[in-house]
């Protein structure tokens, strides 16, 4: 998914820079994303389809089970469907894993970044004998018991050692400020998230006469689920007595009329806008937290699947946000927490806390030496 492959551009530009070479192996959804930010592409497979994939696996209307059900509280509790997702993943390896491994031995790498669901990028390390590092997107509450579980999943299919399952990674690069992680994930190694939402022309927005929020769901997020959570945020947040302007990043047919008051920003990416803005607003996704994390803004969430809910319970634990759980996100919780993250100091004291820690981790050009070290090849 494009998602997937934003958190690692910041890297391979700096590898690029450095006089390496890097190519991207993807599957057709990424490759608009990889070639706007400069990559080589070699496409592998058939496309992912996730909207119309989940849309056709969603349980039919009034079954109880939409894409929105059950976001932060007792649906998530027991934790992800660990069968469900191994099965899914050997379906997937099924049908990409030879492709990958002609791309790979066509092209010949030295080393293989790959993002916490690439879970063919182990095994394509495993039969070229090169090794691969795993580059997680943000809090990852799960992500020692998704790899416990890839690795049983999976190991029968490795193909230089089967039946011993995907080897582990040489390193494990972290974007996510170390006390914004999940308190139980083991450590990774520190990488400075630089935000990488896409490219376009700053908007010209007039000095906020108060506070400005961003409201921003993402595009697949409003394709499962629907705008009326898009709908009640807006007019929590407009009206008579509105304690704020808003701006809506990204845009919809299904929104119908918006409320007086509210400018749309279609596709501007949020790096470009969000230094005018006091809060944002949003479904919980790692690009969005880390970006606004960034910027030193508290946040909003407001998750539509249970697993949007991490980031949304971390920012709460740091103080530097809050989360709405199903059935806490009517209009008057929404204004109600919005109303409570700018009137007190705590908030937004805590999001600049986790703006300095996060800008101080090391930015990804450190980490060009060490990977060449990791490959065992320099440029030039």
């Amino acid at each position: 998914m494009p998602t997937h492959l934003a958190p690692v551009v910041p890297l391979a530009w700096a590898l690029r820079s450095a006089g390496h070479e890097v190519l991207v192996a993807c599957q057709p959804d990424v490759v608009v994303t990889a070639r706007l930010a400069g990559f080589g592409v070699a496409v592998v497979g058939d496309a992912y389809d996730d909207i119309g994939r989940r849309r056709r696996e969603a349980p039919p209307a009034g079954a109880g089970a939409g894409p929105g059900s059950g976001s932060g509280s007792a649906a998530d509790a027991s934790g992800p469907p660990w069968p469900m997702l191994a099965r899914k993943w050997r379906e997937r390896i099924d049908r990409v894993l030879g492709p990958y491994l002609a791309v790979a031995r066509r092209w010949r790498p030295d080393l293989i970044v790959a993002d916490p669901l690439e879970l063919a990028a182990p095994l394509v390390a495993g039969e070229l004998g090169i090794r691969y590092v795993h580059h997680r997107w943000g809090v990852d509450a799960f992500g020692d018991e998704r790899w416990r579980h890839a690795r049983r999943a999976l190991s029968e299919m490795s193909v230089a050692r089967p039946g011993d399952g995907p080897p582990p990674p040489s390193a494990v690069l972290d974007p996510c400020p170390p006390r914004l992680q999940e308190p139980g994930l083991s450590r990774g190694a520190g990488i400075r998230f630089v935000p990488f939402n896409g490219s376009g022309s700053r908007p010209g927005l007039a000095p906020p006469r108060g506070a400005r929020i961003c409201v921003c769901f993402g595009t697949r997020t409003v394709a499962l689920g629907g705008a009326d959570v898009v709908r009640r945020t807006l007019r929590a947040l407009t009206g008579p007595g509105a304690p704020a302007e808003v701006v809506v990043a990204g845009a919809d047919a299904e929104w119908g009329e918006l409320p007086d008051g509210v400018r749309v920003l279609g596709s501007t990416p949020l790096h470009l806008f969000l230094s005018e803005c006091s809060l944002v607003v949003h479904h919980g996704g790692a690009g969005t937290t880390l970006t606004a994390t960034s910027f030193g803004l508290p946040q909003l969430v407001l998750p539509q699947a249970p697993y949007l809910v991490e980031h949304g319970r971390r920012l709460a634990d740091c103080g530097a946000g809050a989360m709405l759980a199903d059935g806490e996100q009517g209009a008057e919780d929404i204004r109600g927490a919005v109303a409570d993250l700018l009137s007190r100091p705590g908030p937004a004291r805590a999001a600049r806390e986790l703006a300095r820690e996060m800008a101080a981790m090391p930015a990804p050009g450190s980490w060009v030496a060490p990977l060449e070290e990791l490959a065992g090849r320099t440029a030039g």
